[in-house]
């Protein structure tokens, strides 16, 4: 009768731990994240089967992210629970407190866990955002598009700032040759009105005389004015 009831108790003392897990790891339960993946998408003809070693590469892993964001060394693959798994390859998950393996870690602390390592995440396992979904924790993909945005707007800036240089140097330099060419017409004025006054200096009267005439001598009015000053 003793022995019974001591082999029944022993029983349920090596039951409890599946028990407590199974309740903490269900859907929907607190903390309990769901998680998919693709790996034929992502792999093709390469793509491995998975089996129990993956599932504990995926503990093992969430082992070492919890330990990387917490600084909290304690973590071990015993904290990561797995349950409702399907051949899809699409199961649940939870991660136990390493003080109290009945107390889920808050999913707030889960989530920024894996945000924070999520490269190290879907390289070990050779997948990406898409064939390694946390159904929860949607893809971080809202830095990538404002990187992306940033990068246009610099490009469009530097392009702008090039047109503008281009049209200023266009408009400086022809205001410059239209200068040049308004002070070289002004030049060749001067010396031909130079080259003119020069030449009435050197021929004197007749000149200024042919110039009064229009450019035409007369030599019969000049031949009746000897005579008459002869008289």
């Amino acid at each position: 009768h003793w022995g019974m009831m001591l082999g029944g108790i022993l029983l349920f003392l090596l039951s409890l731990p599946t028990f407590v897990h199974g309740n903490l790891c269900e859907p929907g339960a607190r903390g309990a994240f769901k998680v998919r993946l693709n790996i034929k998408a992502a792999l093709g003809d390469n793509a491995y089967t998975w089996n129990a070693d993956e599932e504990y590469l995926f503990k093992a892993v969430m082992a070492f992210v919890m330990r990387s964001y917490t600084k909290n060394n304690t973590f071990d693959i015993s904290n990561i629970v797995l349950c409702n798994s399907t051949e899809r390859i699409s199961f649940w998950f939870v991660v136990t407190s390493p003080s109290n393996e009945s107390d889920p870690v808050s999913y707030s602390v889960i989530e920024a866990a894996i945000r924070n390592e999520r490269n190290r995440i879907n390289s070990a396992f050779l997948l990406d955002d898409k064939t390694l979904e946390f159904v929860q924790i949607p893809p971080t993909l809202a830095p990538a598009t404002q990187t992306s945005s940033s990068s246009w707007l610099i490009v469009f800036g530097v392009v702008v700032s090039v047109v503008t240089v281009a049209i200023a140097y266009l408009v400086v330099s022809g205001v410059i040759r239209h200068r040049k060419r308004l002070k070289s017409s002004e030049e060749n004025e001067e010396s031909e009105v130079g080259i003119r006054s020069s030449d009435v200096t050197k021929n004197g009267g007749l000149h200024d005389k042919t110039l009064l005439t229009g450019g035409l001598g007369n030599d019969s009015y000049d031949r009746t004015e000897e005579a008459h000053t002869a008289f």
